[in-house]
């Protein structure tokens, strides 16, 4: 395991403990990135955005910076967290051209916020096909939405749901483990 890796990781573990230890991390961070780490350039704007005692607007641009950097690189899931980003600055239409492409490249958690982001523009039947399709692919939270709604209801997906659960094919429903 290279440097970068190894401040990544123990910087990545710092970084979820927070108080005296985020000055620590904030060091391995920036180290891994300067070292050439993509997924620490993820990593950093999370923490910058999300676990920075002492974040501002200077740590908020540093965060989308290094998120761009990270998505002009294809670093996995930096579509995903810049769409996030954008959406809560209020940037609904380039969050979404975010979140669609990460949805486009196969990021799991991409299309529960996508159709967070959808619901919130009104596009509910746009969301709600997403949500459909995560729960078809194994993802409990969007299972557990789609089950409770009342689009199921109407559109009979809870009957056929609950019989594909139970003799279909793949993992069992998130109730059921």
């Amino acid at each position: 395991m290279d440097d970068a890796e190894q401040w990544f990781r123990r910087g990545d573990e710092l970084a979820d403990e927070g108080g005296p230890a985020e000055v620590e991390a904030l060091a391995l961070l920036s180290a891994a990135v300067a070292a050439g780490h993509g997924p620490a350039r993820v990593r950093l704007a999370v923490f910058l955005l999300h676990q920075y005692s002492d974040a501002d607007a200077a740590s908020h641009t540093e965060a989308l910076r290094l998120l761009d950097e990270a998505v002009a690189a294809h670093v996995p899931g930096a579509r995903n967290m810049l769409g996030v980003t954008l959406w809560d600055d209020g940037g609904l239409d380039d969050a979404e051209d975010y979140l669609r492409a990460a949805v486009a490249d196969g990021d799991p958690d991409a299309p529960m916020n996508l159709a967070g982001l959808l619901h919130q523009k009104g596009d509910d039947a746009a969301a709600f096909a997403l949500l459909r399709q995560a729960a078809e692919r194994g993802d409990g939270p969007a299972y557990r939405i789609v089950m409770r709604s009342p689009l199921s209801e109407r559109a009979g997906w809870t009957d056929r749901w609950r019989s594909v659960r139970r003799t279909g094919p793949g993992p069992a429903a998130p109730d059921e483990r």
